[in-house]
């Protein structure tokens, strides 16, 4: 990024929000730059949802604050300045219910009216956001006939329709088929082409890994862990191998799994203790735990080829990478011993 797109603006200081004598965030510390997709990835109940009500200020913290960067300063959101500060902000916070009688344009025409959108301008934004997702034609439809899909689009145009800089989004893939969460993916990587900064909550790791600048992870209400995923894959200095054969063998994978074990192990450089040799029967690929480390992936595939094992594929996805961080983290609250 360059200088002018490091500029912060939301950040969040020591952020605790309690509910009697559970504490669903506990003082959880983190920045979005201009111009960046920011993930916040953790199970539920980890206090996502719980973090962004305050940043909305739909829930009030017991401890820290919120600053919203408005005329070229941070300010910390209150109570007397929360409209003023959140008009730059589109939030969807949680799944949009939508009166299923209404229609896309109505439904768009009373949030950009009720977010200050020039009235002039209203019916052209409208044309705008619903051609971003591909859904001009069914501007006039009732949207109780809608699919889960399209009912989760207009809930995303209704936090952009204003044309916000800052866009917060909890939960926007969930539950939808493959095809609708790829539209929607897309749909926030143009959002970032177009200059627009991204807050993204999910719980969906795939997702997070293709499409977030940083990553932070919540687990219990704290935050485990905030920086980019090659950061992370540094502080851990273990990742996930994936390879599939050319032809799969007969024996029972168990079996097979057994006589790779000695071969490879020694070479994913952590201790036996941790090693570990899995196979997806789904996806048809295998799965080395190592530590990382370039040399150790290329030396794990000149044994697999010297042992005459034909290799179809052999990659460190991030997805994988992510999920083995993510597991770590949420298990020890750490990487390696390095980030607490």
């Amino acid at each position: 990024m360059n200088k002018k797109n490091q500029e912060i603006l939301i950040q969040i200081k020591n952020l605790t929000k309690k509910f009697g004598n559970f504490t669903a965030v506990k003082g959880v510390n983190l920045e979005i730059q201009r111009g960046e997709i920011v993930g916040f990835l953790g199970p539920n109940g980890a206090g996502k949802t719980t973090t962004m009500k305050m940043m909305a200020h739909l829930l009030k913290p017991d401890e820290g604050e919120v600053l919203i960067r408005a005329n070229g300063v941070l300010q910390k959101l209150t109570n007397r300045n929360k409209d003023y500060l959140l008009d730059n902000i589109g939030f969807l916070i949680e799944i949009p219910a939508f009166y299923g009688k209404v229609t896309p344009k109505e439904i768009l025409k009373y949030f950009a009216k009720l977010k200050g959108y020039p009235r002039k301008n209203i019916n052209e934004r409208i044309d705008t956001v619903l051609k971003m997702v591909g859904m001009s034609e069914w501007k006039d439809k009732k949207i109780g006939t809608f699919s889960k899909g399209m009912k989760q689009k207009i809930g995303i145009l209704s936090a952009i329709v204003h044309d916000p800089d800052i866009v917060v989004l909890d939960e926007p893939q969930t539950g939808l088929d493959p095809a609708a969460r790829k539209e929607v993916r897309d749909f926030i990587m143009n959002l970032k082409k177009i200059g627009k900064t991204v807050f993204l909550s999910s719980h969906l790791l795939y997702e997070i890994s293709e499409l977030a600048d940083r990553i932070a992870i919540i687990h219990h209400g704290k935050l485990i862990a905030f920086d980019t995923l090659d950061n992370l894959e540094g502080k851990a200095m273990k990742s996930v191998i994936h390879f599939e054969l050319l032809n799969s063998p007969d024996e029972n994978f168990d079996e097979f799994i057994n006589k790779l074990k000695p071969l490879v192990i020694p070479s994913t450089g952590i201790t036996k203790e941790e090693s570990w040799i899995k196979y997806d029967n789904d996806s048809k690929v295998f799965q080395i735990f190592f530590n990382g480390n370039p040399k150790n992936q290329t030396e794990i595939l000149k044994k697999l080829l010297d042992n005459g094992y034909e290799i179809l594929e052999y990659s460190v996805p991030k997805a994988g990478l992510l999920e083995s961080l993510f597991i770590e983290l949420t298990r020890t609250g750490e990487l390696g011993g390095v980030y607490k």
